[in-house]
């Protein structure tokens, strides 16, 4: 897709320099022509060389992300707030997160749960998550740990982390971003040589 995408640019500089040819050309009918045709080509050929310089940003961006490496930990619940209604309740949770030979921290999850399992999460409750140490923010509560947890949830008690141990997704992602303004500053540079590439047929026109 990144590759097509810069294909279309050179296209679109292509466009553009036909539209300058004809407007420099001293024949009506090739100033028309020249002029009409890339105009009406070029919204499109940009429309489809920006769609396809952004998706081809995302997949290498998203093939260049590690896949999240969870693990189990423990974590008390210092907070609960219901964030919908209905039998199924969705939750905001504020834990402090116990990882196995590391030191606690806070951070925040989201459980849907029924509303007979509410209790379960009330403040001061232990639960089981799983957490990326990668991407400790990135949390999960697991709504039946299962046999081997039931008696460590029953008998672990986690003090309070500090609220500034907590940790939160970062809100832009530096690399996103210098990717994006890679790929733009590309696609410019390509449609320049499209551009460039295109008046050679027309120099002896103008």
């Amino acid at each position: 897709m990144y590759w097509a995408g810069l294909l279309l640019c050179v296209l679109l500089g292509g466009e553009i320099g036909a539209i300058v040819a004809g407007i420099a050309a001293d024949d009506v009918g090739t100033t028309v022509t020249l002029t009409v045709v890339g105009a009406n080509l070029v919204p499109w050929t940009a429309l489809g060389a920006i769609a396809l310089l952004v998706a081809g940003s995302r997949r290498r961006a998203a093939a260049g992300t590690e896949p999240p490496r969870l693990e189990p930990a423990m974590a008390r619940i210092e907070a609960s707030r219901a964030t919908g209604e209905g039998p199924d309740i969705p939750l905001r949770l504020d834990l402090t997160v116990a990882p196995t030979g590391g030191r606690a921290y806070r951070a925040d999850a989201t459980v849907v749960v029924n509303l007979m399992d509410l209790d379960d999460f009330r403040v001061g409750r232990t639960v089981v998550v799983e957490h990326d140490p990668a991407r400790p923010w990135d949390v999960r509560v697991r709504r039946r740990p299962g046999a081997e947890f039931a008696g460590r949830v029953a008998l672990t008690k986690i003090d309070t982390a500090p609220p500034e141990s907590r940790q939160s997704a970062p809100r832009v992602s530096a690399a996103a971003g210098g990717r994006g303004a890679r790929a733009a500053r590309f696609g410019l540079m390509a449609t320049g040589v499209g551009a460039l590439l295109s008046l050679v047929p027309f120099h002896g026109l103008y």
